[in-house]
């Protein structure tokens, strides 16, 4: 597994999503995807009229860990510049992986690097190869395997919660659990409903975790996002609720009878520090689609 091999599996992953979305080969198009991309990748299709966003892309670069034909699954990660229809540009984080060296690679994990934020440098040998961390690497503040956890704690508790110390604020840390304080205000008041966000590790999707240069690590991992609607009494049976913007491709009644569940896929990037250091992990990247959705 060379860097030349990871920046040839990159071009030409990009390059082949980019013929099969303008010719609308939504079949191929999901065979490029794999893990939490395959659903999310099946929902952008779904949600746009199988016609997906297109985008250009410009200034790739690659980190590569070390591995042999004998390592079995094999990783590397990648970032490029993201160019919207409508000229919006923003930096997106990937994973590559395949199962051994004869397998194809699939784009397991895309986010987004919030906007004015550049991720940390990587730390690389002499010949530019990167090191991966172990899922329970214990030479940085948290450990990759505990990242997801404390990530999804902090987000349903807030500044309130005990991991709150772990990981700095932000809009998608405390950010969302002042939104869920307030939207289930909203959702009993106004609408006699019982409003619940629950937030957990999406365990079945791998971990991805390289050092950087000042000795921390850069942890890749995917969260669940389940929220649900249900009518707390009689006075809200049957009610119309307005239906999020993001959930409008899957769901149609407003009307909720029993419960309306929706349940996003979201991925992550944190800047973790070293574990001599007592500032908190970053949320550095993220994105969420909405990937299923019911009501009854």
């Amino acid at each position: 597994m060379t860097i030349p091999d990871a920046e040839k599996a990159f071009d030409g992953f990009l390059a082949t999503d980019e013929v099969l979305r303008v010719a609308g080969a939504d079949r191929w198009t999901l065979s490029l995807a794999r893990d939490a991309q395959r659903p999310i990748t099946a929902a952008q299709i779904h949600s746009s009229g199988a016609e997906p966003p297109r985008y250009t892309w410009s200034r790739p670069k690659v980190f590569v860990p070390r591995q042999t034909a004998r390592s079995g699954t094999q990783w590397f990660a990648a970032t490029a510049q993201r160019r919207t229809s409508k000229g919006d540009v923003r930096t997106a984080v990937f994973a590559f992986t395949r199962p051994n060296a004869a397998s194809r690679w699939q784009n397991s994990f895309e986010s987004l690097i919030y906007p004015g934020d550049e991720p940390p440098a990587i730390a690389t040998d002499a010949e530019g190869y990167a090191t991966a961390l172990d899922s329970r690497d214990g030479s940085i503040a948290v450990s990759p395997n505990l990242m997801g956890p404390l990530h999804a704690t902090v987000a349903e508790e807030g500044q309130e919660g005990y991991a709150s110390g772990l990981i700095a604020p932000g809009p998608q840390t405390t950010g969302f659990a002042a939104a869920i304080t307030a939207d289930r205000d909203r959702a009993r008041d106004k609408d006699c409903m019982d409003y619940q966000s629950i937030f957990a590790i999406a365990a079945n999707y791998p971990i991805f975790a390289l050092r950087t240069a000042g000795g921390g690590g850069l942890v890749f991992y995917t969260l669940s996002r389940t929220s649900t609607w249900t009518p707390e009494i009689k006075c809200s049976e049957g009610r119309p609720v307005l239906i999020p913007p993001a959930a409008r491709w899957t769901l149609k009644n407003p009307f909720i009878r029993k419960e309306r569940r929706i349940e996003e896929t979201q991925q992550y990037v944190s800047a973790v520090p070293p574990k001599t250091s007592t500032a908190p992990a970053h949320v550095i990247a993220y994105d969420s689609v909405v990937t299923r959705a019911t009501a009854t």
